[in-house]
């Protein structure tokens, strides 16, 4: 499954806009950024995806424009099973007594366990809310496949179980049964690599088997899961959440065991930079998909370091006009950019990147600069740049002398 785009009438901020998501037919990687400040629309996208998804009726009423006598609707273009399928709200001429009523292609499918056989996809979605339940369990239990897209849209990941996905796995590896140890070993092993691309210096451990709780050892310190972070917890319970799901399309309808990571799927993120450091950040999409190639990701965020973490990623920022909010779509690549350029572009408009007013301003003038093509003034802003911090501003020379080696 894949999604194409979403039009959005009269639904939150939105009078009249469609979003086209990142796919592998149109961009090097499947990954949408949205942005934008507070405000401005970038959680409606992701909840109005969710709505169609979840076929509910009277869905939140803030999804709609608060304009009476207007109609509203929704239309989400995705590619399902090789066909290309729409999600639609039905419109309606009077607000007080519109509902959403859903084309229930995919509802079914996130409430009755009986229709999950015959998926080969997944979806989820994240958020920044946190479990504050136990982790403990009270005995070893088993993955039910059958439910694996029930409450996979509500963006909670309950922390018992995440213990339970690490305790069953540790338990499977360890069957005297080929074919099942074979399964165990290899998806643990995953978890480990969850883990290592999650931590700090620090690795799955092993699972205490008299309290069923996971280990984990931090510089040389053994520790049990609850005592990890909300940082670190948070990619690693998400992450466990994706790979039970993927197991579970493997399980039901017999696939290769060692194709089970590049099952393909919708991830929606909300707020991506909550809970993470700047350097956690820069890494945080292109982790999720080094061990799930074959996600789709979209994600809103306010970080500029996640903006620029992703080659090829489909950019767009929410802005305000007047009474209603605009997506705009962003041309311009920026995974190579430094952090500074991309918070005076056009995605974040910030003007105080530096505490430095020369550099403010030197700035503001190259990018006026390469705007009205002016290379003469350009190469003259760059060398004062690097003459006042030449350790920063290096990479400039590094982009004159690619380019001098192109021509």
């Amino acid at each position: 499954m894949k999604l194409l785009d979403l039009h959005l009438k009269n639904i939150g901020p939105f009078l009249d806009d469609t979003i086209e998501f990142a796919t592998s037919e149109n961009s090097k990687k499947q990954v949408t950024i949205i942005t934008g400040e507070n405000g401005t629309g970038k959680t409606i996208i992701l909840d109005a995806i969710r709505g169609l998804f979840l076929g509910v009726n009277n869905y939140d009423s803030n999804l709609k424009r608060k304009i009476t006598h207007e109609s509203f609707s929704l239309t989400l273009s995705l590619l399902l099973d090789n066909n290309n399928t729409q999600l639609t709200s039905e419109q309606y001429n009077e607000y007080y007594k519109s509902s959403f009523n859903v084309n229930p292609v995919l509802s079914n499918k996130f409430s009755d366990n009986t229709k999950s056989k015959g998926n080969f996809w997944i979806t989820n979605y994240w958020t920044s809310q946190n479990d504050n339940q136990s982790f403990n369990i009270a005995s070893l239990d088993f993955i039910k496949p059958e439910d694996y897209l029930i409450n996979s849209l509500s963006g909670i990941q309950k922390n018992a179980e995440t213990t339970k996905i690490i305790t069953f796995f540790d338990y499977y590896k360890s069957s005297d049964k080929l074919e099942q140890r074979e399964e165990g070993e290899f998806i643990y092993n995953t978890i480990k690599r969850i883990f290592s691309v999650s931590l700090n210096r620090g690795e799955l451990q092993y699972v205490d088997r008299t309290s069923l709780l996971p280990i984990i050892n931090i510089n040389s310190t053994e520790i049990s899961l609850d005592k990890l972070s909300n940082g670190n917890l948070y990619l690693i319970q998400r992450m466990l959440g994706l790979l039970s799901q993927m197991y579970s399309v493997y399980k039901l309808n017999n696939l290769p065991l060692y194709e089970m990571l590049e099952t393909p799927g919708v991830l929606l993120i909300d707020e991506a930079e909550n809970h993470l450091h700047p350097k956690w950040q820069k890494t945080f999409i292109n982790s999720i998909l080094e061990i799930f190639p074959n996600l789709q990701i979209i994600a809103t965020t306010h970080s500029p370091f996640i903006v620029g973490s992703v080659e090829g990623a489909k950019v767009y920022v929410c802005e305000f006009h007047n009474n209603h909010s605009k997506i705009k779509t962003i041309n311009t690549e920026y995974s190579n950019k430094p952090i500074d350029e991309i918070l005076i572009s056009d995605i974040f408009s910030t003007t105080q990147p530096f505490a430095n007013e020369e550099i403010v301003s030197l700035l503001e003038i190259r990018k006026k600069a390469i705007k009205s093509k002016d290379k003469q003034l350009e190469k003259e802003i760059e060398k004062k740049l690097i003459k006042i911090n030449p350790q920063y501003f290096s990479y400039l020379e590094l982009d004159n002398l690619l380019n001098s080696i192109k021509e």
